[in-house]
């Protein structure tokens, strides 16, 4: 039997008090696995480097074992399965943890979507409605599809991504016999998070289609019919749009998107971040970060890597060995920002419009 020291606290964890191995029972993917005393399983990861440790949610701690530190971990099972997803949780950043900023936006679907989701009893017994599906609204460019798809991992949820370009057919109830193949791959998958992109295109105003008007009603009724029963069959449906107005307000009715959500552009810190990770790779200066996101307010991030591209431009053409602060600022303010007042004040008027 391998001797354990008497661990190290990392991360605030350590081993219940007491407990020492009582043998070990396996190795898998360079983690030797040991029975504590107290039937639960201590992991210790004989490859894995602090460095390679990207998320900060899985509480570690350190063993030294013949003289070597490791990290490890306890765990209350073990399985090979169990192995490979720890290490996965470990070496790569998901769910909101990978967003960065957004701190209002992450909060709202905390509390609007996923705590009821997670914890369905306790909101019915309250007679609160748990989330069916919700209506992502904003301009071009604020990451609505990367938080989407987080929010399936916050969540555990398999991911359907299609926009309307996906399941359009030029034949006659061509489109309907999609929407509906789509769910039922959703419900085979479930639990599923459906994103429908482009929502507009599928769902449009219906007052303006004049002719198309009647193989359109067969679209939107399949779909408004598949809509009201996701929740039944643990699927969670996402739209999202640029264009709000376009949308047929029949699937803005209670039971259907409950929750619509504007996304605005990057905040200050999701700026600071975008800056910082444009510029990794590349020769920097000294680089006053908070002063880039203030200057940057209203630039997506599309719109701050070609600040950067621009500034990383000047620095070739004078012959400089790095990209300073001045560049940066410069080419910030001979790039226009993709969103404007004029844009967010509209977008700010569907926000008021639409909550009911």
């Amino acid at each position: 039997m391998t001797e354990v020291s008497k661990p190290i606290l990392y991360n605030g964890y350590k081993l219940p008090s007491g407990q020492e191995v009582k043998s070990r029972v396996d190795k898998v993917f360079f983690t030797e696995i040991y029975k504590l005393t107290d039937g639960k399983y201590m992991y210790l990861f004989t490859n894995l480097k602090p460095s390679e440790i990207k998320s900060k949610k899985t509480e570690l701690i350190k063993i030294t074992v013949n003289g070597t530190e490791y990290l490890g971990i306890v765990t209350a099972s073990h399985s090979i399965e169990h192995v490979t997803a720890i290490l996965e949780s470990l070496t790569q950043i998901k769910g909101f943890e990978a967003v960065a900023g957004m701190v209002a936006l992450k909060g709202l679907l905390l509390e609007d979507v996923i705590k009821p989701l997670q914890n369905p009893e306790k909101y019915e017994k309250f007679k609160i409605t748990v989330p069916n599906g919700i209506l992502l609204f904003g301009p071009p460019g604020c990451g609505k599809t990367f938080i989407v798809r987080k929010l399936a991992e916050e969540l555990g949820y398999n991911f359907l991504e299609v926009k309307h370009s996906d399941i359009s057919s030029s034949y006659i109830h061509g489109t309907v016999g999609k929407v509906g193949k789509l769910f039922d791959m959703a419900k085979l998958k479930a639990p599923s998070l459906v994103f429908i992109d482009e929502i507009e295109g599928l769902i449009p105003k219906r007052e303006g289609l004049g002719a198309e008007m009647q193989y359109k009603q067969e679209e939107v009724n399949e779909f408004l019919m598949q809509l009201n029963d996701a929740g039944k069959n643990n699927i969670l449906v996402v739209a999202a749009t640029n264009r709000p107005q376009l949308i047929d307000t029949a699937i803005l009715r209670a039971g259907r998107m409950d929750k619509r959500i504007f996304v605005p552009p990057p905040d200050d810190q999701a700026r600071h971040d975008l800056f910082k990770l444009f510029l990794s790779d590349r020769p920097v200066g000294k680089i006053d970060y908070d002063k880039l996101a203030g200057l940057a307010a209203n630039y997506v991030s599309a719109d701050i890597e070609l600040v950067v591209n621009e500034a990383a431009r000047m620095a070739v053409m004078r012959d400089k060995d790095v990209i300073d602060q001045s560049m940066l600022e410069d080419s910030i303010v001979k790039t226009t920002p993709s969103v404007n007042e004029e844009e967010m004040t509209h977008y700010k008027t569907f926000t008021s419009k639409e909550r009911w």
